[in-house]
């Protein structure tokens, strides 16, 4: 009875691993499921990665990367340049933000007060993760106009909180610049950092001729 059931096992265990792997094309990685080349990428466009660094040159593909993810690892691995630029940024929003405390209290304009929830709202609405981020892209586009607008017409406390707000815009999305280009420079510079990358669901590639998108 037993030697029936451990038959039984070995049967089911052997037909398992007669069982295609859905993300490699060839079996050389089938017992870690680690990619070793792009190649084995099913249904990637590309054998060779020196053809897909080409495409991407060319413009007729697109690399996309996750926002979240490239931030992580320009804290973890950009280099010094980028990682000052962003704190630059971030230290920029930090002194505007008690600058306009200081100001409100001098001159007893409590409006100005409101820089800060305008700033922390901007930031957050700013992220490329936000639902709403292509109207906030239009509406960081146009706030150099109302800033002006308002500007003219003497209504300076307004005009002041939407340059907070503006500001705030264009230090968040510079930021998110820098970290994606510099994390997407990496992953065209290194096969095996790229394969990690995709096999973590933080970057796809866009056909732009064909709109079609190969992700995990």
């Amino acid at each position: 009875m037993r030697g029936g059931r451990r038959q039984r096992k070995q049967n089911t265990r052997i037909f398992t691993d007669m069982l295609p792997n859905p993300t490699l094309k060839s079996t050389s990685s089938r017992g870690t499921g680690k990619l070793t080349g792009i190649g084995q990428i099913s249904g990637f466009p590309f054998d060779k990665f020196d053809e897909l660094q080409a495409a991407v040159k060319a413009k007729s593909f697109n690399l996309g990367v996750d926002s979240l993810a490239a931030a992580e690892w320009a804290n973890r691995s950009g280099g010094r340049i980028n990682r000052t630029a962003v704190a630059c940024l971030s230290v920029l929003l930090i002194a505007v933000g008690l600058a306009s405390i200081v100001a409100g209290i001098a001159i007893r304009n409590w409006w100005l007060l409101m820089a800060i929830p305008v700033q922390a709202l901007s930031f957050y609405l700013s992220q490329p993760t936000s639902p709403i981020r292509k109207w906030v892209t239009v509406a960081g586009a146009l706030s150099l106009a109302v800033f002006l607008n308002l500007l003219f017409n003497g209504l300076l406390t307004a005009a002041t909180l939407v340059a907070y707000a503006g500001l705030t815009f264009s230090a968040v999305r510079a930021a998110g610049f820098i970290t994606n280009s510099a994390f997407r420079k990496a992953l065209l510079s290194n096969e095996e950092v790229f394969l990690e990358a995709y096999r973590r669901g933080e970057c796809s590639l866009r056909n732009n001729r064909t709109s079609r998108e190969h992700r995990t």
